[in-house]
């Protein structure tokens, strides 16, 4: 893995791996193999659920503050939303729909990145 400076400043949060492609801005994304990214969705695996990252900007962010990503209600929980998607409303857990918490928002652009375990129902 390599890391290059894709913003003015480098953090332990912003990773852009060479080569890494795929997935689009604004959602979560999960690695589907040989550096490419997909967007989730939450029938996705739990396994595959396990590692995402979010794609704001063409960076990928692990954890932390992911700036710019607006529309937020300051304060809210959000979740995995249908394909990749963020959203307050969580979907209901099945055998095949899991619920996965990626954060909360710090203000009304700013998302804090934390996802969690993804839950079965």
């Amino acid at each position: 893995m390599s890391f290059v400076k894709s913003t003015s400043q480098i953090t332990d949060i912003a990773i852009t791996v060479s080569g890494l492609t795929g997935g689009t801005n604004g959602k979560i994304v999960r690695i589907n193999g040989n550096n490419t990214v997909t967007d989730t969705a939450w029938t996705d695996t739990a396994s595959q659920l396990n590692a995402v990252l979010f794609k704001q900007d063409n960076i990928y962010y692990a954890t932390g503050v992911v700036p710019g990503v607006g529309g937020l209600t300051a304060g809210s929980a959000y979740f995995l939303g249908e394909f990749g998607a963020l959203t307050t409303n969580p979907p209901t857990p099945s055998s095949t729909v899991r619920v996965l918490f990626v954060g909360f928002a710090l203000n009304t652009d700013d998302l804090l990145f934390r996802p969690g375990i993804p839950i079965s129902g």
